[in-house]
């Protein structure tokens, strides 16, 4: 694994030698002039590696969980406003992997907490960190499996070292029958959070279908492109249908994308 330090760099900065038997993603973050790399190493273990920005010298802390085959399992990592570190991964339908620092921008300090909310944290997939609501930290992940799956959206509080449900039910319901795989929520240029995705039957990707979009002011309140209230769990039945691709209609999870043009008009592709 080597990190170019910037365009005109004659050496990349080398970390560590790592697992490459199948494609899984890795996380770099640079924050409050430090520098960190998450990532399996050669043996498939967690490690993350921290470093100064003015230093080439990086301090190893190697975390006790394994990646076996499958490139779900990617890792993830953000840094909160008091200057902790949060990592998740390795999970695909799995309990719940959650690391933080016990000293701020400290890669030997992380530690394994065992929950955040306490419940839906059995098959979890799909961890992410976001800036949320008042530069607040976010977690999201989807609880359940493909075609019978929730989204969750979790608060995090800087001052009591706790999360708490953003949302009081899951901002994406497929009711036992679907599962939803988004794109975002993504601020745009206009200030508001948007969001798009499809839904998807059972393990075949084959069966995604139905482009979707919604779009919050607050990541509370939703709503649809013309500004009709969406009342939460957000469902098949409910949401504003950008393109009603059929099942095994050519749609995939993954392929869905959201930008803007230059009106700063959401466009979905």
């Amino acid at each position: 694994l080597r990190l170019g330090l910037d365009c005109s760099a004659a050496e990349p900065l080398r970390v560590a030698k790592v697992w490459s038997g199948h494609p899984v993603g890795f996380c770099l973050l640079t924050r409050s002039n430090h520098q960190y790399v998450a990532f399996y190493d050669e043996n498939r273990q967690m490690t993350v590696a921290g470093r100064r920005l003015d230093t080439r010298t990086w301090t190893f802390s190697r975390l006790p969980e394994k990646v076996g085959w499958d490139s779900h399992n990617y890792v993830t990592m953000a840094m909160d406003s008091a200057g902790y570190l949060h990592l998740s991964g390795n999970m695909h339908g799995k309990p719940l992997v959650y690391f933080r620092s016990k000293t701020p921008l400290d890669v030997t300090s992380l530690e394994r907490i065992p929950s955040m909310i306490g419940s839906e944290e059995t098959r979890t997939t799909y961890p992410t960190f976001m800036d949320g609501p008042q530069g607040k930290l976010v977690f999201s992940y989807r609880s359940g499996s493909s075609g019978n799956g929730n989204q969750f959206y979790n608060l995090y509080d800087t001052t009591t070292k706790t999360w708490a449900r953003l949302l009081n039910e899951p901002l994406l319901d497929g009711a036992g029958r679907k599962s939803a795989y988004l794109h975002g929520p993504s601020r745009g240029p206009d200030g508001w959070m948007h969001l798009c995705w499809v839904w998807r039957e059972t393990p075949d990707c084959e069966s995604s279908h139905q482009v979707c979009y919604a779009r919050s002011r607050d990541w509370v309140h939703w709503e649809t492109s013309t500004g009709q209230p969406l009342k939460l769990p957000i469902t098949f039945e409910t949401g504003e249908v950008v393109d009603p691709v059929p099942s095994h209609g050519g749609v995939i999870n993954g392929n869905v994308t959201l930008g803007f043009d230059a009106q700063r008009r959401p466009i979905v592709s």
